[in-house]
């Protein structure tokens, strides 16, 4: 059947072009409507309880984008007038924002912080300051107010006084400005205020989700530099212009039809798959290669079985030929790529998922195209000439070492190549039990990079930026008041203030109590909180009476049924906060048992425990899924379930190889390296199938198995060896967009790329000839197809 269908193509070839050139020219058009998403949800499981929770906390409380901006001083301290002004104009600047959470802005200048005092009269509640203090005596009284009130005031400055803090959250992010506007807005704003030994640095999801958009824009760059390097590989292999060119454009053809695909549903693109362009790219470049190198055979092959036939005739036979016996292999090795990037589904993030399901969808796609412009335009070209066929052979980097296992191979002298292989597994099984997960900040970006000081020098001097939250929610309105509530929810602060992580605060209505209970009993070291309901209600509509309706709408809302505790951490260990989170829930659980409310802990960092619980899971689950579908595809393709496994070998050797790498190193299992082993599988089983179909074939000519895979060695080896670099050298491109992500990404699939085709080479023949399997020496009437 296939036969029939590629002679259907190279009957009508211009008919052909014409049809793929106006599908790639419609679906070009909608390449432009595809989008970069840029969303913090898009790396967390929306279905994880802790993730349910933060979502339930962020719609009542806010949180999700809140903002840090740190001010630093190298000399004197934060408590002087032109400091202070700083603040009060970043301040009020800050309030202006469209989009800004009303009540959210929190400074030392802010009329959301209160100075709490009473008075022979009454209970006073009043800002810190209503203007910037400007002589020794204002500024005097100024430090006494925020010390007075460092229940609160502490959030937001240093013990030191040489560090402060400006806090924002956003009600609608869009509207403030969104990820591609709002840091430039608010470094419109901080930036005026720069000046020598004053550092002013933000720190969260605006400043994060901006330098995102900068790297993933990096990447239209980055995909011109990876087809420069991957044609100039192309010339490599095959030394004429033709030969780059023809894969580059149909593999460009591939990644516009994918992309068009994506458009035309609507499928959006976001730092963790904006590189899939990249691979499409790579796949499809390699395809065209193995049907290319293969022509080129056949093409010597049909002059000197036919030299009768005119040079017009020997090009047609080689078209049909190489695309039948390489097409056959093509279309088995892309429906275990495109199944394997299916599989991501398997991990339930929605990043990973957009990633899996594109690139599947986008193989298909490079498939469709390699398997009809390939052999059309090839039909139209002019046969090779004599120069171009020397060139095309002329030996390479590549040719020495593959001779040189050929040798191997046949004198019978693989064994120790063997048990070279068997001890490098060994060795990476050791380093892949070291593996960890992570998704911290600085598992997505490097020190240098600009993001990270901000949230460093907070976490090292301040509060810190990322919060755990425990949500109170109570059964009824008032819930809030009832004193066992606020006393559970003052027991449960202190036993966070006490666990193993960095603590800078712990922030909850409760303080806003004791605060007011210190003014009272004028004990600056009273933690006192009501023992009655009455109590309870009596501080806050006192309270109310002098504050502001919005002050603690970030800590209880309106009908005081639910409240939020939060905690400041200055760190993003893993163990770490997995640990305090596990404990707090047991200790929540258990002061809260008995009362009119429960308590669940989610929200801010959780998300990431979350994410690494479920990509812990998800990764055993789809490296399951990956092996049982080669392991099945290839059987039946092989009619052997041996054929099965020989081909899973080298991928499995490769993904362990590179598992064992990034444990020994310490790289951890994160969103930017988990999608790597269904890559490894992706684009590496092409390797192990082309060669396995190869050295069948050989048999049937030769009658050896030993003559059969030292030939396969020097032809479909070399095919593979070229597309293993073009691979790994386009991919090693990402290692110059500076983002640690796409970094990491580019040198371990290069690296992937290199362990499976060696593999594939190496270690697979040692094994074939070793097993002798009985599906490679199974005597055929014709010849099975091969690469």
């Amino acid at each position: 059947m296939l036969r029939r269908y590629v002679s259907w193509v190279v009957s009508r070839p211009k008919s052909i072009i014409a049809l793929v050139a106006l599908v790639t020219v419609v679906l070009a058009f909608f390449v432009s409507k595809v989008q970069i998403l840029l969303d913090l949800d898009a790396q967390i499981p929306p279905g994880h309880p802790l993730v349910v929770v933060g979502k339930r906390i962020e719609s009542e409380f806010g949180g999700k984008y809140t903002t840090v901006v740190g001010v630093y001083v190298d000399k004197g301290s934060v408590y002087e007038p032109k400091i202070l002004a700083k603040i009060k104009r970043i301040n009020d600047a800050f309030e202006k924002i469209p989009g800004v959470k009303a009540g959210s802005v929190l400074s030392l200048m802010s009329q959301r912080m209160k100075d709490v005092r009473s008075t022979e009269e009454a209970l006073e509640v009043q800002p810190l300051a209503t203007e910037v203090p400007k002589t020794p005596s204002e500024i005097e009284e100024f430090k006494k107010r925020v010390q007075r009130n460092d229940v609160m005031t502490s959030l937001l400055v240093s013990a030191d006084g040489k560090s402060t803090s400006i806090i924002v959250d956003f009600k609608d992010f869009e509207e403030a400005g969104g990820a591609k506007n709002l840091w430039p807005k608010l470094e419109s704003i901080i930036g005026p205020e720069r000046e020598a030994g004053v550092e002013i640095v933000s720190a969260g999801a605006p400043s994060v989700l901006h330098w995102l958009l900068v790297y993933t824009r990096r990447v239209a760059l980055l995909f011109a530099v990876a087809l420069a390097m991957i044609g100039y590989l192309h010339y490599r292999a095959f030394r004429t212009l033709q030969g780059m060119i023809v894969p580059l454009v149909t593999a460009l053809m591939g990644v516009i039809w994918a992309l068009g695909l994506m458009g035309l549903i609507r499928a959006p693109m976001d730092p963790w798959n904006i590189m899939t362009p990249i691979l499409l790219l790579a796949v499809g470049a390699g395809h065209s290669v193995q049907i290319l190198k293969r022509f080129y055979e056949e093409y010597a092959r049909a002059k000197a079985e036919h030299p009768e036939l005119s040079a017009a005739e020997h090009n047609r036979i080689a078209v049909v030929e190489a695309t039948v016996k390489v097409g056959a292999v093509m279309l088995a090795a892309g429906a275990i790529a495109s199944l394997s990037f299916g599989s991501l589904v398997a991990f339930g993030l929605p990043s990973i998922k957009n990633f899996g399901l594109c690139t599947a969808f986008g193989i298909l796609a490079a498939l469709a195209v390699e398997m009809s412009f390939i052999p059309a335009v090839r039909m139209l070209m002019s046969p090779p000439s004599e120069r171009q066929t020397e060139r095309e052979q002329k030996k390479e980097f590549f040719d020495p070492i593959l001779e040189k296992l050929a040798e191997i191979v046949l004198a019978g002298k693989e064994k120790p190549i063997l048990y070279v292989s068997l001890a490098l597994i060994a060795i990476a099984g050791v380093g892949a039990t070291q593996l960890d997960v992570g998704n911290s900040l600085g598992e997505q970006f490097f020190e240098a990079n600009a993001p990270v000081r901000g949230f460093r020098l907070a976490d090292s001097r301040l509060a810190g930026t990322r919060v755990i939250q425990v949500l109170v929610e109570g059964k009824h309105e008032d819930a809030i008041k009832d004193p066992k509530v606020l006393a559970s929810m003052d027991q449960l602060a202190k036993f966070i203030q006490k666990q193993r992580i960095p603590i800078g605060k712990v922030v909850s209505i409760v303080d806003v109590l004791k605060q007011m209970n210190r003014a009272i009993d004028n004990d600056p070291k009273s933690e006192k909180i009501p023992d009655t309901l009455e109590g309870a209600a009596q501080l806050l509509l006192l309270y109310s009476m002098s504050g502001d309706a919005e002050d603690l709408t970030r800590l209880v809302d309106y009908k005081f049924k639910n409240a939020v505790i939060t905690a400041y951490v200055k760190t993003d260990d893993f163990r770490m906060m997995q640990e305090m989170t596990v404990a707090t829930q047991a200790e929540a659980d258990r002061l809260f048992a008995g009362t009119v409310a429960s308590a669940k802990i989610g929200g801010g960092v959780t998300n990431a425990i979350a994410l690494n619980e479920t990509m812990v899971r998800g990764k055993t689950v789809n490296l399951i899924q990956i092996s049982a579908l080669v392991v099945v595809i290839t059987a039946i393709l092989l009619r052997s379930l041996i054929g099965g496994f020989l081909v899973l070998l080298p991928l499995a050797t490769s993904a362990l190889v590179n598992l064992g790498l990034m444990g020994g190193t310490g790289i951890m299992l994160s969103m930017a390296t988990s999608a790597i082993s269904a890559m490894a599988v992706g684009i590496g089983a092409d390797y192990a199938v082309y060669f396995l179909f190869r050295v069948r074939e050989e048999f049937q000519r030769t009658g050896d198995l030993r003559q059969a895979t030292s030939q396969a060695l020097c032809t479909s080896g070399k095919a593979i060896a070229y597309v293993a670099s073009a691979v790994a050298g386009g991919y090693l491109c990402l290692a110059l967009s500076l983002f640690k992500v796409h970094v990491l990404l580019g040198v371990l699939v290069a690296l992937t790329m290199v362990t499976s085709s060696a593999a594939t080479v190496a270690f697979l023949p040692s094994v074939v000839l070793k097993v002798k399997p009985k599906f490679l020496t199974r005597r055929a009437e014709q010849p099975a197809p091969a690469a």
